[in-house]
């Protein structure tokens, strides 16, 4: 059990994830970069989902649910690898994507197709925003045929999924008093992608909990800085709250959120190729790329001499698709 909240955490993942230096990298781009291998986490190929979902999972089991509804895109990470934990958990899976279906399908969702209990439904709508009243919807019809639904949102980001990365940040704190003892240096910047926002909120709460003096640098590739903003304030308070942490020993955390270079597709692109080239590593043209290529401009305008610290998310069935597809939640 976690004190204070009363969830237990479902053993999914596969934790910890290595985090090692990544020299070839550090020297292509004159800084020091270390990876925290979360595209390793172990549940079907979903890296960063599988954290929140321990937490989610647990809670749905803990409220007698036999139904898992959640929702995102054709091509979300999220949704696929949701419906793969819910599987090997014994639940059903009920999913809501936008659009209509037509069209070359994405690799998450082909995948989603081959797995049994999985129920598939399309609003009609290319919104992402058209998800969230089907899933209300969804969970009422499951409720009629007397079954008990337990409602995710679109990535995953909520109070109870941010307490994955929460716990995260004590198991990236031990491994780093390791590797910084050896290296006699010190990650003064954690980054990482932000889609949904729940990862980052829940680096947040963590490092707040944890009183860890790190700056974390989010780089948003679907929301308006704006909104990631205010949604991580918003779920990294909740979550921090779940832990029943008064909030005058909450310690203050340097955060930001940058916009992504999403636009600049060649960028993106040379990141990926890089990290292939340098480490071996692959990263999908819609998250880990763009935040990459982000660090790496970063790098470009500001010498450090602080090793950064890059979370690798994974999400690796995007990798197959011919082009980004803009329909993941990160």
């Amino acid at each position: 059990m976690i004190a204070g909240t009363g969830f237990s955490r479902a053993l999914l993942p596969a934790l910890p994830t290595p985090l090692h230096r990544a020299p070839r990298l550090s020297e292509e781009l004159g800084a020091e970069v270390w990876l925290k291998r979360d595209d390793l986490t172990g549940l079907g190929l979903g890296g960063n989902k599988a954290r929140p979902l321990r937490f989610l999972l647990a809670d749905a089991a803990a409220r007698g649910a036999d139904h898992l509804v959640t929702g995102g895109g054709p091509a979300s990470n999220w949704v696929l690898t949701a419906a793969v934990g819910a599987v090997r958990c014994g639940l059903r899976a009920e999913t809501a994507l936008f659009g209509d279906g037509k069209g070359p399908e994405p690799g998450c969702l082909r995948l989603l197709r081959r797995l049994p209990g999985v129920r598939i439904t399309f609003t009609g709508d290319p919104a992402r925003a058209s998800v969230d009243p089907l899933l209300e919807a969804a969970a009422e019809e499951i409720r009629e045929r007397g079954g008990s639904p337990y409602v995710v949102g679109r990535g995953g980001a909520s109070p109870v999924g941010a307490l994955g990365y929460m716990a995260a940040v004590a198991e990236i704190n031990k491994q780093l008093a390791d590797l910084e003892a050896e290296a006699k240096a010190e990650v003064k910047t954690v980054w990482t992608a932000v889609g949904s926002c729940g990862t980052m909120a829940g680096l947040v709460a963590g490092h707040s909990h944890t009183g860890a003096g790190r700056r974390i640098t989010g780089v948003s590739v679907h929301r308006p800085p704006a909104e990631c903003r205010r949604r991580i304030a918003e779920i990294s308070g909740a979550a921090l709250d779940l832990r029943s942490r008064p909030p005058s020993r909450r310690g203050e955390v340097d955060w930001e959120v940058l916009d992504g270079p999403a636009p600049d597709r060649r960028r993106v692109r040379e990141a990926a190729e890089l990290m292939m080239r340098t480490e071996g590593i692959f990263l999908d043209d819609e998250f880990g790329a763009p935040a990459l290529a982000a660090l790496m401009a970063s790098i470009e305008k500001t010498a450090t001499a602080a090793p950064v610290l890059f979370l690798v998310t994974g999400g690796y069935p995007a990798l197959f698709d011919e082009a980004p597809s803009g329909g993941g939640e990160l």
